[in-house]
């Protein structure tokens, strides 16, 4: 299993390959991408991401490298995405729905949607600070582009905080848009979440389930894994309505992984969810078959895999 780390409080000396160099002592080290501070005039710091090649690999570059410093600056390492926190492919519920490494018990993890591309850890945080038990904030960041992916997630240690951030924030302005807020974990209070703006995609047309069930169908874990080929890491949903958005399932999917892209057909009834994984999205598929979403019970089953031929 890859994995992915987000490190922060980069000097704007540091590059990529001094970046390799020093998190390759903990492993395998994929690629690296450091990301511009848009704000470097001001004194601020860059930021970026390193891949593994394994789990492992990542969990001991943020035990012996987080706080150290790189040419007299303090560089912070964390889980860039969900998946962070499991070591084989039944990966619990609970690993990956706060997005972040998820260190202690009894936090109760929201959903914030429709963020303005500005939006950081820092302004995020600065919105909720009203709420006592605030614990975590994190503005998801896609690897590849260095770009914010449009949401984030946030930590109460007090659910009555968390409720009534959900109660008080959601519709805010914050930046140039009004964000959406509700739990992260869609199996507690139900609700849509609504109205993200598009990821993006990496083109290419998906075509309905080859493997799999897509039924609704209980299966298991070993059915859905064998079900389509190793290399295939993309969930067809079937049975969602028209005004369905990718902020009603994202939530729902980073629970079992890093979502890495979503391609919504809303109209036509049905998305494609691709994960970072084969194990991961089998582990969806598993766990989200007849999961209710935007009022309808979802299907789930395998994606046409790219690398099959057509």
């Amino acid at each position: 299993r890859r994995a992915y780390l987000y490190v922060g409080g980069l000097s704007p000396q540091v590059n990529e390959l001094m970046i390799k160099e020093i998190f390759s002592v903990c492993g395998q080290v994929v690629h690296v991408k450091i990301v511009p501070d848009r704000n470097l005039q001001h004194g601020g710091f860059n930021y970026g991401f390193v891949e593994y090649a394994d789990l492992r690999a990542a969990e001991n570059a943020i035990a012996s490298l987080h706080g150290r410093k790189i040419l007299e600056s303090e560089i912070k390492v964390d889980w860039a995405t969900g998946g962070g926190g499991g070591s084989n492919g039944h990966v619990g519920a609970q690993v990956g729905q706060y997005g972040v490494r998820d260190t202690s018990n009894g936090q109760y993890h929201v959903f914030v949607g429709d963020l303005s591309p500005e939006i950081t850890d820092a302004t995020l945080r600065q919105a909720f600070q009203s709420f006592p038990s605030l614990a975590e904030v994190r503005v998801m960041w896609d690897a590849n582009s260095g770009k914010s992916r449009g949401y984030g997630f946030i930590a109460f240690r007090d659910k009555a905080d968390a409720e009534q951030s959900i109660a008080t924030m959601n519709g805010e302005w914050l930046g140039s848009r009004a964000i959406r807020v509700n739990w992260a974990n869609q199996k507690n209070p139900p609700g849509s979440v609504g109205g993200m703006p598009g990821m993006g995609g990496a083109g290419g047309t998906s075509m309905p389930p080859t493997g799999g069930v897509a039924s609704g169908t209980p299966i298991t874990y070993e059915q859905a894994v064998n079900g389509s080929s190793p290399s295939n890491t993309t969930v067809y949903v079937g049975n969602i309505p028209p005004f369905a958005t990718q902020n009603d399932l994202v939530p729902l999917f980073s629970q079992y992984g890093f979502v890495r892209e979503v391609r919504m057909q809303s109209e036509r009834g049905f998305a494609f969810i691709m994960l970072d994984t084969h194990e991961n999205a089998a582990n969806a598929i598993v766990n989200l078959a007849g999961h209710i979403a935007c009022g309808r019970p979802i299907k789930c089953g395998w994606g046409k895999d790219r690398n099959e031929s057509a």
